[in-house]
């Protein structure tokens, strides 16, 4: 499903639509520019499970929100190639079925680390508001 968002209120409220199709153990992989709407999106979800604050976790890789459900903002913009450690504290989130977890810059996710039912969201710059967000298993 494409979707064409022209605010990022828009994608928000994409984001908390997005959320009433979630449960715990679901995991969100989004790719996306630097400043295309990852962050953005995450909140509407956070805002959709009675979640109302979210920042970027760009410095402490993941940040934990409790709401409805509990949700792990990860965020691996900062993370070149991970290490034993690393990568088995993160395993430690992705794979906890208790939780939902999204996942920014999922590219630089190991495919070893990536639950087979993941659920998927690309998002393009098409202008300074504007943004093709395309979504797959979400529907």
């Amino acid at each position: 499903m494409k979707i064409i968002t022209k605010s990022a209120s828009e994608t928000i409220e994409l984001g908390k639509n997005i959320a009433k199709k979630l449960m715990p153990g679901d995991t969100i992989l989004l790719f996306g520019e630097l400043g295309s709407g990852k962050t953005t999106i995450i909140k509407g979800i956070c805002e959709g499970l009675g979640i109302k604050m979210v920042k970027s976790p760009s410095f402490v890789i993941i940040n934990i929100y409790n709401g409805l459900h509990t949700v792990y903002h990860i965020d691996l913009y900062r993370i070149d190639n991970l290490d034993l450690a690393t990568a088995s504290e993160i395993a430690e989130y992705i794979f906890d079925e208790d939780a939902i977890k999204t996942v920014e810059w999922a590219d630089r996710l190991p495919s070893e680390l990536v639950p087979p039912d993941s659920k998927y969201i690309y998002i393009e710059f098409l202008s300074e508001n504007e943004r093709k967000i395309t979504l797959k298993g979400l529907q």
